[in-house]
């Protein structure tokens, strides 16, 4: 039996990988040339692969003329990263443009395109005549290869060569610098290409998907992190070189101070500055450690590093005075120096620090500020604090009247919780941008580590890391939220406003309504006609025959339905307005014709079974008084007492209302 069930599963298996076998041969498959360490390139097409589930096969090619050469020959359906020229179009098909090429300038030392009289391109590539566009001072030499490119590099034939991408490894390895290009000249897009004529729906079809911006974002962060693993791997390979022991540690003091340096409860250091040291000592794999307390004063920490008791103090601003005794790595934050005052203290009074000759002004002692302030005022007393903290305590009793500040703090003081007066001297302004840097010791090993610390310092997204700790204040942001705030204000208002309006308008409706047949009151006849009719205004006055008798005998209910069928057939046939002014008594007004009046007392006079009254009552007639083309104009109540008075006449005579008879009747009445 056991072998019964092991044959079973082991023929299921089999069946299994032939099924993904046959699937994985139904794959279309594509050959893609392309060099050693093009990135793009894989990217792109790894995924084309995922999206449109085929089959990627790279071939590897030695350099650029080879690849061209290859997929001209058929021997690979498709290369990418092609710029676009005539000579080109005439060989092979192109997919529109893709992306950009990735250029950088490759140098042993520090240079740059402006600086350059000679300047290596690789053969047969588009760089030749973007640097002779941009750059036309500058002598070319071809190269083929990445052996012949360093070798004009260390030879100094050459001041560095241009290449794309696909060279960024190897040339780092060799520890040449690298510097991007895309800024500095023209670069034009590239493309997908294909043999002339082949593949022209994938190249669309491949195009478009690259265009999406799920892909555009991938080849982004791709060559980002890309490009990031390479300098660090380089940076570590080359450190290795030092003539020190890299396994003993790199002791740091971080100065307490917000924005830069911030100790958490758990142990743990971050702040602007200290993520700039501890990030660049992970990229060069440094042993750093961190032997600062968070109460220990500027003083102190500063005093101990001049003597070379530990390595690095930070944050620490450059200035000439200190590279005597420290080496600095690049800059990684410029702040703006700034006095501030207490709330309300001498409005536009001073327009210079030189002025404040008669203020005191406090210091942290022995920092960046002290040493500025003595010398911008160099007989004034200046007042000296171990740390800032009580720097600012000793300005909020009024022992100093103005203190230095950077607007980085300044910003993270005026937005704590618990408001302190303190403000800007605006009429001073900013008296000076420093340089914010790390102070490493000043030995054989700072000396050979700070070149080393400012290359991966430049290796950060520093714009990032100042944005999390420098919150200045964002005014476009401030002015949308207060637009937006005002909007949403003038919303509700106009919400409240059209709320209001439309309750005021059923409470109207409703006092000017009759609740009965919906059609207007009383109330609203008196509101309208206060100031009387005018001659041609037609006016009707209706009143239902017997109606008591109808209430009596059929009770209340059928006596509204036949109000109802009134107010409804007044609707159906009265060009006009009508009023119920009473249980039984209608007026209506308009400007209806001759022929149009005629017609509208034919239908008013009677309610026949066919109305569908409720009850047994079969037929209601209705008496209607007339009173039109007056000769002046006439109060409400004389225009109502002649239709009225010809209703009456109508209701005696019983018969239908003659009209020249009405008209007659009012010339009486007037």
């Amino acid at each position: 039996m056991v072998k019964v069930v092991r044959s079973l599963l082991f023929l299921a298996c089999l069946l299994f990988s032939l099924c993904v076998k046959a699937e994985v041969t139904t794959l279309s498959t594509y050959k893609v040339a392309t060099e050693a360490d093009d990135v793009v390139t894989r990217v792109l097409f790894d995924a084309i692969a995922k999206e449109f589930s085929i089959h990627i096969e790279y071939v590897t090619y030695s350099n650029f003329d080879a690849i061209l050469e290859a997929v001209a020959k058929g021997e690979a359906d498709f290369a990418g990263n092609i710029t676009y020229t005539e000579a080109r179009a005439k060989r092979f098909s192109y997919s529109r443009p893709t992306n950009i090429e990735y250029t950088y300038l490759y140098a042993i030392s520090d240079v740059s395109l402006r600086d350059a009289s000679v300047i290596g391109v690789p053969h047969g590539t588009i760089y030749a005549d973007l640097i002779t566009e941009n750059y036309p001072y500058i002598t070319l030499i071809a190269y083929q290869g990445h052996e012949e490119a360093v070798a004009l590099m260390r030879a100094r034939r050459v001041d560095g060569v241009v290449d794309a991408i696909n060279q960024l490894k190897p040339m780092l390895l060799e520890g040449v610098e690298a510097t991007l290009l895309n800024d500095h000249i023209s670069i034009k897009p590239v493309s997908i290409v294909s043999r002339k004529g082949t593949h022209i729906d994938e190249l669309e079809k491949f195009s478009s998907f690259i265009h999406s911006e799920k892909v555009q974002k991938l080849l982004r962060h791709e060559i980002t992190q890309y490009q990031f693993e390479l300098r660090q791997t380089a940076l570590r390979e080359s450190i290795k070189t030092l003539p020190f022991d890299l396994d003993k540690p790199i002791t740091i003091k971080f100065e307490p101070l917000y924005p830069y340096v911030v100790y958490q409860p758990d142990g743990s250091v971050n702040g602007l500055t200290a993520d700039v040291v501890l990030r660049s000592c992970d990229i060069l794999a440094l042993n750093c450690q961190v032997i600062s307390k968070p109460d220990e004063s500027w003083e102190s920490m500063y005093q101990e590093f001049i003597k070379g008791d530990f390595d690095v103090l930070a944050p620490f601003t450059i200035s000439q005075k200190r590279q005597h005794f420290s080496h600095f790595p690049q800059p990684h934050y410029s702040p703006a120096a700034v006095m501030v005052k207490r709330l309300g203290y001498k409005t536009n009074v001073y327009s210079h620090v030189s002025q404040l000759i008669s203020e005191r002004i406090g210091v942290v002692k022995d920092d960046f500020f002290d040493q500025m302030l003595t010398r911008m005022l160099p007989l004034k007393d200046i007042h000296r604090y171990p740390s800032q903290t009580e720097l600012l305590d000793a300005m909020l009793a009024k022992e100093v009247d103005y203190i230095p500040m950077d607007t980085a703090m300044l910003n993270h003081l005026l937005r704590q919780s618990e408001l302190i007066p303190i403000e800007q001297d605006n009429a001073i302004g900013e008296f000076y941008h420093s340089q914010l840097s790390i102070g490493l010791v000043d030995n054989e090993r700072g000396g050979l580590l700070a070149p080393y610390f400012s290359r991966a310092i430049s290796m950060l997204d520093l714009e990032k890391i100042i944005a999390t700790y420098d919150l200045r204040p964002d005014w476009r942001t401030a002015l949308e939220y207060e637009i937006r705030l005002a909007t949403q204000t003038q919303v509700l208002f106009v919400s409240v406003l059209v709320v209001a309006l439309g309750i005021t308008l059923y409470l109207y409706r409703q006092s000017n309504t009759d609740n009965l047949t919906g059609l207007r009151n009383r109330r609203a006849l008196q509101v309208k006609y206060r100031n009387g009719f005018s001659k041609d205004l037609t006016i009707l006055y209706l009143d239902i025959n017997k109606f008591k008798k109808i209430n009596d005998t059929y009770g209340h209910q059928s006596g509204d339905e036949v109000l109802k069928l009134i107010a409804a057939k007044i609707r159906r046939v009265w060009d006009g307005t009508g009023y119920r002014i009473g249980g039984d008594e209608f007026i209506l007004l308009g400007y209806p014709s001759d022929e149009q009046l005629t017609l509208a007392l034919k239908e008013l006079r009677k309610l026949g079974a066919k109305d569908g009254l409720v009850g047994d009552v079969s037929n209601v007639t209705i008496s209607v008084g007339v009173s039109r083309q007056r000769e002046r104009f006439v109060s409400l109540q004389k225009g109502l007492h002649l239709a009225d008075a010809d209703m009456y006449n109508s209701k005696m005579r019983s018969k239908p209302v003659n009209t020249k008879q009405a008209t007659a009747c009012e010339a009486v009445g007037e």
